[in-house]
């Protein structure tokens, strides 16, 4: 399947690149610390600078009037022009560990994982003033961590890295109380991706094995693939890049940087995307609107792509 290129650009190193959840755009953010908010021919629209050793998970208001950044010892929130607003200090993070940030869409809350005296927790913030409206302990430190919305406006879901070598998967409500809950308990996977609509859960392996479709919030297993049935050689797994291509599309990565679309609800195999170049493609962000960037983060080179005219089901 050969897909359009949308737009290319050429950006400094990167230290990650992200879609922003409820807005058309994209964050970049360099290895010199800047955050840039990226339209959809790749243009830069906004710029905010940060600390260059704040290499947390940040993000970007779905109205681009704030960012929330996570810092080495505290979470923040931020103007455009990198004036701080709020801040809420926390312990330490140390060595190469992290915490990381997401708005909702509402841009009303600022999720967060952070270290407590208590212990490392998810925790919601009134994104006005910094007031905490929610803490919810996670039960073991992380090292690294990603957030995603869930599209009922109540959850967020929580991918966990922890030192035991381990991802694992939470759903915090806005509205609960304890301690967040991990679906499916046990489990080593990371969290992707969220399906707008049925909330569809996409994980990806931390290391080998399977990706795979569950249910929220009990973390059942709708659909699962194995890299042994699609790919010939042992040495080739499923990358942790994947992403909702639409209502019945997901495209996933391998560790060959071969990228993959199945169908949904069944992770049936439908197609490979063939590219027209040879680019190196280490990075793979995918967005519900049936587009997705590739990146080398070492050349900052992004590429844009969406599927062609009627391949992508409504």
């Amino acid at each position: 399947m050969r897909p359009h290129l949308v737009a290319q650009t050429s950006l400094p190193p990167l230290w990650s690149l992200d879609r922003v959840p409820g807005a058309s755009v994209w964050l970049a953010h360099t290895e010199e610390g800047e955050l840039l908010v990226l339209d959809d021919k790749l243009a830069v629209l906004r710029t905010v600078a940060l600390p260059q050793e704040w290499k947390g998970g940040h993000a970007v208001a779905p109205d681009l009037s704030f960012v929330a950044a996570s810092g080495p010892d505290r979470v923040s929130v931020l103007d455009m022009t990198g004036r701080q607003v709020w801040s809420h200090p926390h312990a330490d993070w140390v060595f190469e560990e992290s915490g990381s940030c997401v708005v909702t869409t509402d841009a009303r809350g600022v999720w967060a994982v952070a270290r407590t005296e208590d212990g490392d927790a998810c925790m919601l913030f009134d994104a006005q003033d910094g007031s905490v409206r929610r803490t919810a302990l996670l039960p073991s430190e992380t090292v690294g961590s990603e957030l995603l919305p869930h599209p009922d406006g109540i959850h967020v879901g929580v991918a966990a890295g922890h030192g035991d070598d381990a991802y694992r998967i939470f759903l915090v409500a806005s509205d609960g109380t304890g301690p967040a809950a991990e679906v499916p308990p046990g489990d080593t996977r990371i969290l992707i991706d969220i399906q707008p609509g049925s909330g569809l859960m996409l994980t990806t392996p931390y290391g080998e094995g399977p990706i795979a479709l569950l249910r929220s919030p009990d973390g059942g297993i709708v659909a699962a693939r194995q890299p042994a049935q699609l790919f010939p050689g042992q040495d080739e797994q499923f990358d942790f890049y994947a992403g909702f291509l639409g209502p019945d599309r997901v495209l996933a990565a391998s560790s060959a940087q071969r990228h993959l679309v199945f169908s949904v609800p069944d992770l049936r195999p439908t197609a490979e995307i063939e590219y027209p170049d040879d680019e190196e493609r280490a990075w793979l962000i995918v967005r519900h609107d049936g587009t997705w960037v590739t990146a080398d983060p070492d050349t900052g080179r992004v590429q844009l792509w969406r599927l062609g005219g009627g391949l992508l089901g409504g």
